[in-house]
């Protein structure tokens, strides 16, 4: 079960990341301005950072489980619009709203798994270890794959 939670967090910090080093070839990829993709980056960051505390919040409610598959879904959904943006437009709303949502719902239930499933002390600290490594790696993979 660690796997799974470490690629999600890997998956949430790839995304802060990615899109910063090839700026100005998206920009003419979708005929649209430097400015503009810099607006989708960072739209994408305060997405995810509002929709943080309301998705621990949901994670209480619908359940753990439930909510890291709806922000796996979620990313997944937003991950392919903007692969497929014919613009401006399609790019902000699968990168910037749909992968912002389902990050911050993907975020909270990977530490709160991470807690339940791990119940000694020497296991979890050795889990939360491997989960933020690879959100580390995930970071600093971001700009050498996405660029």
């Amino acid at each position: 079960m660690l796997l799974p939670l470490a690629l999600a967090q890997f998956i949430c910090s790839f995304a802060g990341s990615n899109m910063n080093v090839m700026i100005n070839d998206i920009s003419v990829d979708l005929d649209t301005t430097v400015q503009g993709v810099q607006t989708a980056i960072t739209v994408f960051l305060l997405v995810m950072a509002a929709f943080m505390i309301p998705g621990g919040k949901l994670t209480d409610r619908w359940g753990r489980k439930r909510c890291f598959v709806a922000g796996l879904i979620l990313y997944g959904v937003g991950a392919l619009l903007s692969a497929a943006a014919p613009g401006l437009g399609i790019l902000i709303l699968g990168n910037s709203i749909f992968e912002g949502i389902g990050t911050a719902l993907l975020i909270p239930p990977v530490y709160i798994l991470t807690t339940m499933l791990f119940t000694d002390m020497k296991s979890r600290a050795r889990a939360f270890g491997v989960i933020t490594g690879m959100g580390g790696i995930g970071a600093a993979a971001g700009p050498l794959i996405g660029g």
